[in-house]
């Protein structure tokens, strides 16, 4: 078996394990590539499809492209997406400037 191989099924073990231990396990989709590979290693796991919700955490900063790649793929792939904001982070002057302050002030609040 090559290293790849070995990683995955590895991965695959282990997402498995967290959904059977866990009573609402989530995964988080930036729609960078590493979590979009998550979501495939997901989708590998569970026979296609993603049995937990999939959290995008918006901040109002991706360029639309992303957005309507999110968008598409949670459709073709039938993830239950779900989007979160920080409504009021959004509507405040934030300093795009200082890139943790304006993150820390877009992720939603609890």
């Amino acid at each position: 078996m090559e290293r790849i191989d070995e990683l995955e099924h590895r991965s695959i073990y282990i997402i498995r394990e967290a959904y059977a231990c866990f009573q609402r396990p989530a995964v988080l989709w930036s729609m960078g590539k590493d979590s979009t590979v998550l979501i495939a290693l997901c989708r590998k796991a569970f026979l296609g499809t993603v049995p937990f919700p999939v959290v995008h955490i918006d901040t109002g900063r991706k360029f639309p492209s992303m957005i309507a790649f999110r968008d598409k793929w949670a459709r073709t792939w039938g993830l239950d997406l779900l989007v979160a904001n920080n409504v009021a982070g959004l509507s405040g002057r934030i300093s795009f400037s200082d890139k943790l302050a304006c993150c820390t002030a877009l992720r939603p609040k609890r």
